[in-house]
């Protein structure tokens, strides 16, 4: 039976119906073969039965029911395939994501600051398996008009290894600031916009 490795959570302001997913290296075109994401995002569709979650390398995009709210997002990292999540989260779907850093986290779908914590793959240039899972909130809340409503839904993202399992993920520890990977991140989150 697959373990979890890690968990972090995060609040993500969805806009336009959408919000995203990004490793920390950003666009990129490497390896070659994989959509585009302007192809990924033309694979969305607010049309019932359309595609809701898409995803190629670094990035990834989610289609939510609202267009505007902010929503809870779980990003965890399994040693192997993580268990279904039955009637809880009546919608889910699986594809593949190419990291090319292993340091991934949600945004907005018009960006913002990365956080301080991504979630650690705890590999650089790997192929995952990647479940998005989504179910309602507990009800909509709208405390202040000038911010984005909240209760909307909830979403679950999680990540195991492309080829199947790995139980030497099950111990492995996030990546010290010795990793390549984790000086870039830090960098990025110093420079100065």
């Amino acid at each position: 039976m697959s373990k979890l490795v890690d968990r972090v959570g995060a609040v993500v302001t969805v806009e336009r119906g959408q919000f995203m997913l990004n490793d920390s290296d950003g666009d990129s075109g490497e390896p070659a073969g994989w959509p585009s994401p302007a192809e990924v995002a033309g694979r969305l569709s607010s049309l019932e039965g359309g595609s809701w979650f898409e995803a190629t390398v670094n990035w990834a995009v989610f289609r939510s029911e609202a267009e505007w709210h902010d929503v809870e997002v779980g990003l965890e990292l399994w040693d192997g395939p993580p268990p279904e999540g039955g009637p809880e989260w009546p919608r889910s779907r699986v594809t593949r994501f190419f990291a090319t850093s292993g340091l991934v986290y949600v945004c907005p779908l018009y960006g913002g600051d990365p956080p301080p914590h991504p979630l650690d793959l705890r590999r650089d240039a790997a192929e995952w398996l990647v479940r998005a899972d989504v179910r309602p909130g507990p009800g909509w809340e709208w405390p202040d008009e000038e911010r984005p409503p909240v209760g909307v839904e909830r979403w679950r993202v999680s990540f195991w290894p492309a080829e199947g399992s790995d139980p030497r993920l099950t111990n492995a520890p996030r990546r010290g600031r010795d990793s390549l990977s984790v000086r870039r991140y830090a960098e990025t989150l110093a420079r100065p916009l």
